[in-house]
């Protein structure tokens, strides 16, 4: 027996897959969402050490989302990673990508002061922001339409175990040496192992067959004559979500630990239960979008997401927390699941990196914008809590966009996005 079929997330995946995927899919699909989870490890851990940085940083209480905000400015410069996939080939910038996210990562354990703290950060964000861009780009391309929504909710899955995983190793951050530096650094190991792997990581095979464009800026000019409504209404989808969601996932648990009075491992704890249902949930959410379409699953998302995280927010204690927070991560990563690989399909291969780069930087904009706003609602309310319940106002307004795109589901990539050149 395998060992890989005593793991029941394994077993799950494989009883949830619609059909047999060959190698070269599987290598893809393994290569690709082992990124995700390193991104999602590295992003996690200034949330978790957020106590212990501050402290070592001097980092004000009203300076945390602010440092964020500096963070996520990185998705700008990410946009041009993402933009010269189109030009240059999917996996030459998957490439750079785990180059530049490695030494990043490094770079910050190593940090001596605020400054360097923020630039080793903020490189770190530049990758990996371009990594997440393709990876949704590169499983869209490479599967057809019988299961890309279950390979989609595979990816999401694996970026949802990079959570869990720095959740499992930040409940030592007391034990090891140099504290959160530690952390930091033991995730440089697997980026390094995931440069070598992905040296015979293939190119698309969509992009492969591409036509040639004409110039380097065919890409911007396809889009901008092709799908600029399109375009639009996924930004749109994409914008009221972020807006609230990011600050309050971020800063949740440095809102148990200040707010309700939780240790460390409690954190730990609650974050690894929910994490381990929503990923569960992310493989169910994939094959059920392939069946019933994106846009229904998405709705179901967003009207149980936004009133649990409100809630969690607001009046919730004890075992409530538990309950909304689970809620409140399945809702998130469905959601995140599915806008990121609606973005893939809804735009054809000559500018299919280009449209799912501006779709991630308007979700880290407005997750960045949401930070300000957050750390001004919080001088004014004088609590995190009623700053983010504010917030969560205009979330509900994703779903007139959702419904005005067009169902990608069970749809060849052709046929929902045909090229349109010139």
């Amino acid at each position: 027996m395998d060992l890989a079929d005593l793991n029941p997330i394994y077993l799950l995946m494989k009883r949830l897959r619609p059909g047999a995927i060959t190698a070269d899919q599987r290598r893809v699909l393994w290569l690709v969402g082992v990124a995700l989870l390193l991104e999602a490890y590295d992003v996690a851990l200034y949330a978790l050490a957020a106590p212990q940085i501050q402290k070592a940083f001097g980092i004000t209480e009203g300076e945390v989302g602010l440092v964020i905000f500096y963070f996520r400015l990185g998705v700008i410069p990410a946009l041009v990673l993402a933009y010269l996939a189109d030009v240059f080939g999917r996996r030459n910038m998957l490439m750079v990508t785990a180059a530049g996210t490695t030494v990043a990562t490094l770079a910050t354990a190593f940090s001596q002061d605020l400054n360097q703290f923020l630039i080793a950060q903020t490189s770190a964000r530049v990758f990996g922001y371009a990594e997440t861009m393709l990876c949704y780009v590169v499983i869209a391309e490479e599967f057809d339409e019988r299961m890309r929504g279950w390979a989609t909710g595979t990816l999401g899955a694996l970026g949802a175990a990079g959570t869990g995983v720095a959740a499992l190793v930040f409940s030592t951050v007391t034990l090891l040496p140099f504290g959160w530096r530690a952390l930091f650094f033991l995730g440089a190991g697997p980026l390094l192992w995931l440069l070598w792997a992905r040296r015979r990581l293939p190119e698309t095979r969509r992009f492969a067959q591409r036509k040639v464009a004409a110039t380097y800026l065919a890409p911007l000019q396809n889009l901008i004559r092709a799908y600029p409504i399109r375009l639009f209404l996924v930004i749109t989808m994409t914008v009221p979500l972020s807006f609230a969601s990011a600050p309050a996932v971020i800063l949740t648990p440095k809102f148990l630990q200040s707010t309700h009075g939780w240790a460390p491992w409690q954190v730990t704890a609650l974050i690894l239960t929910a994490g381990l249902l929503a990923l569960a949930g992310a493989l169910v959410v994939g094959s059920l979008s392939d069946r019933i379409g994106r846009r229904a699953v998405l709705s179901i998302a967003v009207l149980v997401g936004v009133p649990s995280l409100a809630s969690f927010y607001t009046w919730a204690d004890g075992p409530w927390l538990v309950v909304f927070w689970i809620l409140t991560i399945f809702a998130d990563l469905t959601a995140a699941i599915l806008i990121g690989g609606m973005a893939a399909e809804l735009f054809p291969t000559s500018h299919r990196a280009l449209a799912a780069g501006i779709r991630y930087l308007a979700s880290i904009l407005a997750g960045a914008l949401g930070f300000l706003v957050e750390a001004a609602l919080y001088t004014h309310t004088g609590n995190h809590g009623d700053a983010i319940a504010l917030m969560m106002i205009p979330a509900p307004l994703v779903l007139l966009p959702i419904w005005m795109l067009p169902e990608p589901a069970a749809k060849s990539l052709e046929t929902v996005a045909p090229e349109r050149e010139g």
